[in-house]
């Protein structure tokens, strides 16, 4: 087992394989995730958990409606979008065919970023231009310093558009408004 020189360029899933530890593979660039990073902060894995259980809990309640297959994963969960690998905070995915062994294979149909001093510029610029390009539909990014989210759509065009700024205690609608939770 290896570690990666990070600000290098020139990564493959070959070589991300074989390192120590997790980590995300960006346009060939190494970034460290939980476990050779400080671990994300008190407050962000609160946040975390309360997201996970409400959009756990709206897509059971989905699912007993005929809502499909949609299952919601938490972090550490490698999704494979072409020759990069991330490690959303959540991720949401309908497609059955898309949950492997080795992670999600393919655009999920959620992603939710929860930002922290060290991930905000990444979760900002470089995920959102990845998870653009991958087709993700929707992307929610959580502020915890500011106690607000963003919830991004990709357009017709395929570029993402702000639809709505969420306000801390303030309910948002997901998966194309199929499921609702409050921002928390």
């Amino acid at each position: 087992m290896t570690l990666p020189a990070l600000k290098q360029r020139g990564y493959t899933l070959e070589d991300w394989a074989s390192w120590e530890g997790r980590w995300e593979l960006i346009g060939g660039m190494a970034y460290p995730t939980y476990g050779m990073a400080p671990a994300p902060s008190l407050d962000h894995q609160r946040i975390n958990a309360r997201l996970l259980v409400a959009i756990f809990t709206a897509l059971e309640t989905l699912g007993k409606h005929g809502g499909g297959t949609c299952e919601v994963f938490a972090a550490p969960v490698d999704v494979f979008l072409g020759k990069d690998v991330f490690q959303p905070d959540l991720v949401v995915v309908c497609d059955e065919a898309k949950k492997t062994p080795r992670g999600i294979e393919g655009p999920p149909d959620l992603v939710v970023e929860i930002l922290s001093p060290t991930t905000q510029s990444k979760d900002w610029t470089r995920k959102r231009w990845a998870y653009e390009a991958a087709g993700i539909p929707e992307y929610l990014i959580v502020d915890p310093d500011e106690r607000v989210g963003e919830l991004l759509h990709l357009d017709s065009a395929g570029r993402y558009v702000s639809i709505a700024q969420v306000e801390w205690g303030d309910v948002v609608g997901l998966l194309g408004d199929s499921i609702s939770i409050k921002l928390a």
